[in-house]
């Protein structure tokens, strides 16, 4: 599990990517199954399971070291707001770049990916 990573103190990575579960909201079109799994509670839960990944991930990064958060779907709850959420956490991270690709704007699925930089000390 993810959420749990066997670190050594001295152990810290340069990068580190996360690519979370999520609700596939953005590969609807290839997956159209998911519609009836996405409930008001699977995307609380998926939310709660991403922060905590996302946590575990800048929790393992060196200072300067970067994250990149990214899921398959399109809804704010797991993309930005899970961002937002461990950045007001994690004063030592700075946001970098996000963006949010829908399907019907593009030539593919639709995502979210997000960039995280650890810095030297918190400001």
């Amino acid at each position: 599990d993810a959420r749990h990573l066997p670190l050594r103190v001295d152990a810290r990575f340069d990068r580190v990517l996360v690519d979370a579960p999520c609700s596939n909201t953005g590969v609807l079109s290839r997956r159209p199954e998911a519609r009836w799994r996405l409930s008001p509670e699977g995307l609380t839960e998926l939310a709660t399971l991403q922060r905590e990944l996302l946590t575990a991930g800048v929790v393992a990064l060196r200072e300067g070291g970067r994250a990149v958060y990214s899921t398959c779907s399109i809804e704010p709850e797991e993309n930005e707001q899970v961002v937002a959420k461990v950045l007001a956490e994690h004063p030592e991270l700075e946001l970098e770049r996000e963006e949010r690709f829908l399907p019907h704007q593009s030539a593919g699925d639709g995502g979210y990916a997000a960039v995280l930089l650890k810095r030297s000390h918190a400001t």
